[in-house]
């Protein structure tokens, strides 16, 4: 089991559909590329993989390459078509009560990804198109294990990253003593 942050060894995959947005002289603006979901041998989906776009590509180029796919796989008789996850981002309120303890340690880990990699600018992205939202589950063996698995997660996506780095990437992403008062006490468990 694996999960894909997309990139240039998923995209020459022939089974691969790569769409790409051409400026009127001819230059790159976006590309975005969709991975085929199967059943019983057959695509019967498609999943958004890569999106990236040239920083002086217009505005909506995104929403455009996003658009056209769904228009194209729609005629081509896909069942689903699935924009993929934003991890580490969420589209539910927090509950009353504070938040457990495993949603304030990915919110930690989320926020200090924020910069890097834009989780919640992602599903901000994504939620324009009116997706059906799933949330992702994520089980573990103890709460104490929490913080392990938070660095862990954030080595997913910065896998450069030491321990010391990553440890103190979340240390400077926590709220102040102060603000951490003024909150709700966190269940954990």
């Amino acid at each position: 089991m694996g999960f894909t942050l997309g990139g240039i060894d998923e995209m020459r995959d022939p089974a691969v559909r790569t769409l790409v947005a051409l400026g009127e002289d001819g230059t790159v603006l976006a590309v975005t590329s969709w991975l085929p979901a199967y059943r019983a041998g057959q695509v019967v989906g498609w999943t958004l993989d890569v999106m990236r776009r040239a920083p002086d590509a217009p505005n909506g180029v995104m929403e455009f390459l996003v658009a056209s796919a769904v228009d194209r796989m729609r005629a081509d008789g896909a069942e689903r078509l699935s924009l993929s996850a934003a991890p580490l981002a969420s589209s539910a309120e927090p509950q009353t009560g504070g938040r457990s303890g495993v949603e304030s340690v990915l919110d930690v880990v989320g926020g200090a990804l924020e910069p890097v990699y834009g989780f919640r600018s992602l599903l901000r992205f994504k939620a324009k198109f009116g997706p059906d939202l799933h949330p992702l589950v994520m089980a573990y063996p103890d709460p104490v294990a929490l913080p392990t698995i938070g660095v862990a997660i954030v080595r997913t996506y910065l896998p450069g990253l030491s321990l010391r780095q990553a440890v103190a990437i979340m240390r400077e992403r926590r709220p102040a003593p102060a603000a951490r008062a003024e909150q709700p006490a966190a269940r954990v468990g």
